[in-house]
């Protein structure tokens, strides 16, 4: 009785699984893991990917980087227009000029629309007939008494044109303040003609209207023709803001957060990896003034982030994406 009873329990305990409904077999348990040998080929294949990727994009970099003009940005040059088109800066057309003592005119400007105007801006070129050179006659003029209002102008100027300065040099303001629109950006400055009063010209006068080592767009240098874009843009998209044409103003406003992100990729780039950075001790802007290295590069990072704002403003992404190719187009021909 006893083995009886043994044997149905171990009946009992060793019973067969009761089949499923519809015969199906039960289905197998989930894995959360792949086995280790198909986890080390995925994670290969993805590693190989990514650094396909970053190959591609350095490449692109690189390329970008490395475009170049074989030729001084000049007018009539293949304009860009994102959304208007932004001509190149004309050449000063006082270039290769040259006397012995001369009276040197130019226009000298402030912003009127901002409440921190910057450094003055010599903007002959919009100066007109008006802005010469002349061999000088008589005695050269003296200074202005200082706490006058021209002292500081004339000051002002004498800081601009530091680099070119001689010692005997003399700078005279010669008209009143008027109000003029910017042809170029529209908008309001406060300007006043001055001559600069030149002991001996010991060079012509170049592209730039100068006869010192300054740099502008209209001598070829690439990094005054890149903050020149990167205000113009900006003053372009808060113009189309104003306007309310969301679409463009963002356009405008692209440009000019590219072009601020490439500057000084493209400055290290050229400096480390082909050594051919030129320093000059000063940069001539169109809309910004003269300005040393750093500053130049301050002045359009700051332009940029304000362009940044600019364009969430108008309806983008406040952090825009940009590609290398956009950021670096200010170093190529246009």
């Amino acid at each position: 009785m006893l083995r009886v009873a043994v044997c149905w329990v171990a009946l009992v305990g060793c019973g067969s699984t009761p089949p499923t409904a519809g015969g199906v077999p039960p289905p197998h348990p989930d894995v959360a893991t792949v086995s280790p040998s198909r986890a080390e080929r995925m994670e290969r294949e993805r590693r190989a990917d990514l650094a396909s990727a970053h190959r591609e994009l350095e490449d692109e970099q690189q390329t970008a980087l490395g475009a170049s003009c074989e030729k001084a940005v000049v007018q009539g040059s293949q304009p860009r227009c994102e959304p208007s088109c932004y001509r190149a800066e004309p050449a000063d057309p006082r270039a290769g000029k040259k006397l012995g003592r001369a009276e040197i005119v130019h226009l000298a400007c402030t912003r009127s629309d901002v409440a921190d105007a910057g450094p003055i801006i010599l903007a002959d070129e919009i100066g007109g007939a008006t802005i010469a050179v002349r061999a000088a006659r008589g005695r050269v003029p003296k200074p202005h008494k200082k706490g006058t209002w021209e002292a500081e102008v004339a000051s002002a100027v004498a800081e601009a044109l530091r680099p070119e300065l001689g010692r005997r040099d003399v700078i005279r303001v010669t008209g009143a303040w008027k109000k003029v629109s910017h042809p170029v950006t529209k908008e309001r400055l406060r300007c006043v003609t001055v001559s600069h009063h030149v002991a001996g010209m010991r060079r012509a006068l170049d592209e730039c209207g100068a006869r010192g080592p300054v740099a502008c767009e209209a001598g070829g240098n690439a990094a005054v023709h890149g903050i020149n874009v990167v205000h113009y843009r900006l003053a372009e998209a808060r113009q189309l803001q104003a306007a309310g044409k969301d679409t463009e103003c963002q356009r405008a406003a692209l440009e000019a957060v590219a072009v601020a992100r490439g500057l000084p990729r493209w400055r290290q780039y050229v400096s480390l990896n082909v050594d051919q950075w030129k320093r000059y001790p000063r940069y001539r802007t169109r809309f910004d003034g003269c300005l040393e290295e750093e500053s130049l590069f301050s002045t359009a990072s700051a332009l940029g982030t304000a362009a940044q704002i600019v364009h969430g403003e108008c309806g983008g992404p406040a952090n825009p994406k940009t590609t290398a190719a956009h950021e670096q187009s200010f170093h190529t021909c246009w």
